[in-house]
Formats: structure tokens, sequence, C-alpha cells
């Protein structure tokens, strides 16, 4: 199926690695030129390297829970592509210890790392993307906000609180043209793990809990994500859609 990306230029934040990563090579791979945006500048060169055979990528290095980091990012897409037709909002961090453990600086800087970006990123990328008779935001959610996850609560907030901003943005954006979607991915095997200590454990828990008895793969997450991104979705906004082998289902 043809997702008609071609010549579509995107941001994705986050893509220095894992789930972002692989969403910039299926994006590429449909033709879309894309900037990784991730606060690692080391990581954000290497990145890059992996995927400029793919097609036309380049890199931004910006943190996102800095109230002021999207109008770089948006002027990097102009400078470097001419314009924005897609963002993906992939970053995020997690850090997991039991709920009383965490200080309000810490709540607050998973918050503005994982939700106040959005609105941060939005802000500056709806403009551009009018400027081009639409465009799409997809924001990586996740399950945890469905199943309330323990000893994760800024992370499973900041997640809640994504699929409402999402819905209401997709309310006020939508007669410009623009869409906005959620994809809420379950547990893939990436380096995001790692804050799990028993990973063999983990992968146990994670297929007796899913109705698909194997684990997902970032390429079958970036499928999703490219196809709400794309012309096949062009009548899709405001939709949480859930990645995890019928997890969440349950």
């Amino acid at each position: 199926m043809d997702l008609g990306l071609a010549g579509k230029v995107a941001v994705v934040t986050g893509s220095a690695g894992g789930l972002g990563e692989a969403t910039v090579a299926r994006l590429l791979a449909e033709g879309t030129r894309c900037v990784v945006v991730d606060h690692d500048g080391e990581r954000t060169a290497a990145a890059v390297e992996r995927l400029a055979a793919a097609g036309d990528v380049i890199g931004h290095v910006a943190d996102v829970a800095q109230p002021d980091f999207a109008t770089g990012v948006v002027q990097r897409a102009r400078e470097a592509f001419g314009g924005l037709d897609i963002v993906v909002n992939n970053a995020a961090i997690y850090p997991s210890k039991p709920w009383d453990e965490y200080s309000v600086q810490e709540f607050d800087l998973v918050l503005a790392t994982n939700l106040r970006a959005l609105f941060v990123m939005s802000r500056a990328a709806v403009p551009a993307m009018m400027q081009r008779g639409g465009g799409a935001i997809v924001n990586i959610g996740s399950i945890t906000f469905l199943i309330g996850l323990p000893l994760l609560l800024p992370y499973v907030t900041s997640k809640g609180g994504l699929v409402g901003f999402t819905r209401a943005l997709a309310r006020e954006v939508g007669v410009h043209g623009v869409r906005a979607n959620t994809v809420s991915p379950g547990a893939f095997p990436t380096g995001g793990e790692t804050i799990h200590p028993d990973p063999e454990g983990y992968t146990r828990h994670v297929i007796e809990q899913q109705a698909l008895k194997r684990r997902g793969t970032p390429s079958e997450l970036a499928d999703v994500v490219a196809f709400l991104a794309s012309e096949r979705a062009s009548f899709v906004t405001g939709q949480m859609v859930e990645v995890d082998g019928g997890w969440a289902h349950w």
C-alpha cells in the first residue's frame, strides 16, 4: 500500500534509538524526509549515520523538557526540507520507584518531558503545517495508562494526560486540516526495559498478559505510526490505537 508519504517532512522526537529510530526508518522507507530529535548529541549523530542510507535524514539536538525547544526544531525542518507535515512526539522519560519516593522536582520533570512538550511542539508545528495545507501529529502514549502499572506513577500520569491532550487538540486543529492521534504501545524489547531487574522474568510476564504469545517488534509499532501519519488515515483523528498484542484489551 502506498501511504502517500513521499516528499513529506517529519520530525520525530526521542528518535536516536529504540521505537523512535524504528519510526524514522519506516518513514524514510516511504520517502519521507526526517529530522531526528534527541537530547544527546552523540546518540543523535550515530542514529543519523545509521539511517542515512535509507533516505533524507538530519539530526537536531534539543531537550524537549525546555519550554522553548520546539522553535528550533521547526526552524531546522524548514531550513533543511522547506516545511513540516508530520510530528511524532515520542520522547519520554520513565523513572521507576514507589509513588511516594518521587520528589516534586522529579514529578515535574516527567510531566514537562512527556506531556508539556506535546503542547510546546504542537504550538510551533501547527502553523507550519497550516502553511502546507494540513498535517498529522502522532503522540506516543502507553498502555500503562489503561492498566495503571505500579512503580511508574508520574509516567502513567503523563500518558493519561497525553490522551486527553490529543483528543482536545484534534477538536481544535481539525478545521486547519491537521489531525492528531495517539498510538499506545505495549511492551517492546528496547533499551528502555533495563529498568526491570529480571529481563527474562519480565518477558515471561509480558507474554502471559498478551493475547499474542510473542514479543512485538519496534517495526510493528512503526507501521501503525506511519499509517496514522499518512494520507491513508486522512479521516482519522482524535483516536487512540493500542499496539500491545492484546494486553490492555483484556
